[in-house]
This record gives C-alpha cells, structure tokens and sequence, in this order.
C-alpha cells in the first residue's frame, strides 16, 4: 500500500483521517505545519501528499515548487485536501500541477479509494 503523508493543522481533520487511511491498509505519516517539511519528506518518502492548502503562515505555491522540482518528490502524488469552490480549486490545481483534490465537506470515508485511483491503470478523477 502506498505511504501517506497528511500535512495539516487542522487536528481533528489529521486524526480522522489518519484513521480511515489506516483502517484500509495505508501506511501514514503526519506533519501539523510547514517546517521541517523537506527533512520529513526525505525521512518518510512517502508516495502520496495530502496537503491543506488553506494552512495558516504558509505558501502554497512555494510548497508546491519545491515538490514539484525535487527529484526525489516528483513522482509524489499530490493531493489538496480542502473545502471551497471546486471549479476554483480545480484550476488551481491545473495551474500548480497538483494531481487532484478532495473535499472536505464530505467527510473522509472516500478518500482511500479515492487515493486507490492513482494507483490504478484507469481513468484517475481530478476531484471526489
């Protein structure tokens, strides 16, 4: 099973989603800010990020930079974990080359499978 990597503060978020992610077989690993998040990456090597875009004192843009010029994170699935409009999120992630996104209005109980489909040779989905 892949390793996951959830980068959140919102904990009560990291924790449900650390338990549905584990209960269906992931392997997961936690980071609450942006500090540290290159050691963690190289330390964890995970295969999935599922990152909140929205985290205060952070730049996006610049996280998604460096994930997406490090050698040893491109092929890291990245994955916004967020709520708002999802024709806004969906061109920003066009525009950042991030793999997809997942609303968090509907709970987390998808996101497994959801996260299944890039490991999967079919179709993948931009959002759920």
């Amino acid at each position: 099973m892949p390793k996951v990597m959830i980068l959140d503060h919102i904990l009560s978020d990291v924790i449900a989603l650390e338990k549905v992610l584990e209960a269906n077989g992931y392997e997961v690993c936690i980071l609450t800010g942006p500090y540290g998040i290159l050691a963690k990456f190289d330390y964890e090597k995970p295969d999935v990020l599922l990152f909140n875009p929205d985290m205060p004192n952070t730049d996006t843009d610049e996280i998604l930079e460096t994930i997406r010029s490090a050698p040893s994170m491109q092929q890291m699935i990245v994955i916004l974990i967020c709520d708002g409009d999802a024709d806004a999120i969906e061109s920003y992630c066009t525009q950042m080359q991030v793999h997809g996104y997942y609303l968090t209005g509907h709970g987390f109980d998808d996101i497994p499978s959801y996260i299944a489909h890039f490991f999967r040779p079919s179709a993948v989905p931009t959002q759920i």
